[in-house]
């Protein structure tokens, strides 16, 4: 059997230190576990104007990411998704909301896998096969079992302070009878501990919640933890439910669920349950932490009285609850079983969610396909997702000190040999048709064999087709991706000339691409700044749809033409 070649994919999210664990484990997962290289970039709204979507085979979209609502991602990022030619697939989570508009995105994008929460026997009437013709639905889990807690060292039962931990919010009505379960089970045993004199930490308020390494430490503290199924009991295809719910309570802050239950959605009810297994089941389990639970099918992981303690949710059963609490040895065979059968299990690690969209894609993938071309480094990625550069064309603000990128590509080989003065012309970077423009950063991508990278070029700045500055910059490690740092007291320049040095005798490469980042301070008024700049954005466009033959011909006079128009506008229309 033939070996597949790794894929070059995007992963599409909403990423930053101190989101929700759940969040960052399931997103460094891609990484960590693929076969093939995952390319990470968080991004709201458009996609960023230095990003190539034809340098990957496939696109995965997050579930981080909300794909209908247009601050997560914006029409204009739609539409190059769509026209993307690669392989797209999908994770959801949030599968009872705005159903309809979320379908839609996906048919739009053309999206050919689909990762949700939803279960069998209700994927296709939430994912209608109708509107998402020939897409491969999977379901998955909320969330997967870290191997950094697993691997972690614990208290023992008999050493924790606490008896019970618990942290809940009270999430709206409109999501159904369902979700009122998660304040609903801190609230009666609050009120239980009381009775029989438990140790607890229980609060359902928003200020008492508990983030990243704080809550592995909180959990880690408490003898058992309580718990009840994720999901919801109300699917809102059309966000209309939701809509009227907030509606009304805008007028009415104080109204009761019963009540809106029986004036918005109360024949919606528990008819089609998403009710799933919460990822802090896996993080009780990994955390050898007791786990005290609503009875629940829990996506089918979690057994009754073999790896959690089932409580009625009358809370009947308190004195049966409170005895296993008491007693370490009933306690701790849960505990270990709970362990050893589901957090030590593969089933549930992210490894084999991760196996799961890579068979997937496989699986699916077909020759109409184009793959990526020219793919990217993984430094290159991460340097243009640091600098995050804008073109010039998309610079709106009034006053920003912005950073503009200049992308180029050079292609057909120049060889440079010492004394051979015919061959000695260098690469030409323009970066504006009149207003000069500080460098900040440069980065060239060298042909990815390296055989005729050279080991020293110098790097040349000018102004009115006069060299201000000369850089000698070196590769001696033949790095395939190098960024280079200007100095900020250099002076702004109009135009970049990068060359070898003479005395190498190396040669360029056959593909080389630059991008170069500057900053100009953008001053916008109106009536005659206006008329300026757009009459720099229309000679700008005229200059680059000139083909390269007329441009270069032009060259070495375009440096003087550029003073003189710059001063002529200076005259005419004040300087910006």
């Amino acid at each position: 059997m033939s070996q597949v070649t790794p894929k070059n994919i995007l992963l599409l999210c909403h990423y930053y230190p101190g989101a929700a664990g759940a969040i960052i484990d399931h997103v460094e997962a891609f990484k960590r576990y693929s076969k093939n290289e995952y390319f990470i970039l968080s991004n709201l709204g458009d996609l960023p104007d230095w990003l190539d979507l034809s340098r990957f085979d496939a696109l995965v979209f997050h579930y981080s990411l909300v794909a209908c609502y247009d601050n997560y991602i914006s029409p204009a990022a739609r539409l190059r998704i769509s026209k993307f030619c690669g392989f797209k697939a999908a994770f959801v989570q949030d599968d009872y909301r705005w159903i309809n508009d979320t379908v839609s995105a996906f048919a739009y994008m053309g999206i050919h896998a689909l990762f949700p929460l939803a279960g069998p026997d209700i994927i296709d009437t939430v994912y209608s096969p109708k509107k998402l013709p020939n897409v491969r639905k999977e379901t998955v889990l909320a969330g997967y079992v870290p191997q950094a807690l697993v691997d972690l060292a614990v208290k023992p039962y008999r050493e924790r302070l606490l008896d019970v931990g618990y942290r809940a919010r009270k999430l709206p009505a409109w999501m159904g009878s369902h979700t009122l379960q998660k304040w609903q089970i801190a609230e009666r045993f609050l009120h239980d501990a009381a009775r029989f004199h438990l140790k607890v930490d229980i609060s359902f308020c928003e200020e008492d919640r508990i983030y990243g390494e704080h809550w592995i430490d909180f959990i880690s503290n408490c003898r058992a933890t309580l718990g009840t199924e994720s999901g919801a009991s109300i699917c809102d295809f059309t966000g209309e439910i939701q809509r009227n719910v907030e509606a009304h309570l805008l007028k009415y802050p104080d109204e009761d669920f019963e009540v809106l239950r029986d004036l918005f959605f109360k024949g919606e009810d528990c008819h089609v349950m998403m009710n799933v297994i919460s990822p802090r089941c896996f993080e009780s389990a990994a955390l050898r932490t007791l786990m005290i639970l609503y009875e629940g099918d829990y996506s089918g992981v979690l057994i009754p009285w073999r790896h959690y303690v089932p409580l009625k949710r009358d809370h009947s059963n308190m004195a049966e609850i409170v005895q296993i609490l008491q007693s370490p040895e009933k306690a701790q065979k849960i505990i270990d079983q709970a362990f050893d059968e589901v957090a030590k299990n593969q089933n549930y690690s992210y490894s084999a969610m991760i196996q799961l969209v890579d068979r997937v894609m496989e699986e699916e993938w077909s020759d109409s396909l184009r793959p990526g071309e020219q793919p990217y480094f993984q430094d290159e990625f991460s340097w243009l997702a640091k600098h995050n550069p804008k073109s010039i064309d998309h610079i709106s603000s009034q006053r920003l000190e912005k950073a503009l990128w200049f992308p180029f590509t050079y292609i057909a080989p120049r060889t440079y040999s010492s004394g051979d003065s015919r061959l000695a012309s260098p690469v030409a970077i323009e970066l504006s048709l009149m207003t000069p423009m500080s460098v900040g950063a440069i980065a060239i991508r060298w042909d990815e064999a390296l055989i005729n990278a050279p080991v020293k070029f110098k790097l040349s700045g000018l102004r009115g087709g006069k060299i201000q500055y000369t850089l000698e910059i070196s590769n001696v490690h033949h790095d395939a991706f190098q960024s280079i740092s200007i100095p900020l007291t250099l002076p702004a320049v109009d135009f970049l000339e990068i060359s070898p040095m003479p005395d190498t005798g190396s040669s360029w490469p056959q593909h080389l691409s630059i991008s170069v980042l500057c900053t100009e301070t953008v001053f916008r008024r109106c009536g005659v700044i206006t008329s300026k700049r757009l009459a720099v954005w229309v000679l700008v466009r005229c200059w680059h749809a000139l083909p390269e033959r007329v441009r270069a011909s032009f060259r070495p006079t375009v440096g003087q033409i550029r003073v003189r128009l710059q001063r002529l506008f200076e005259l005419l229309l004040g300087k910006s």
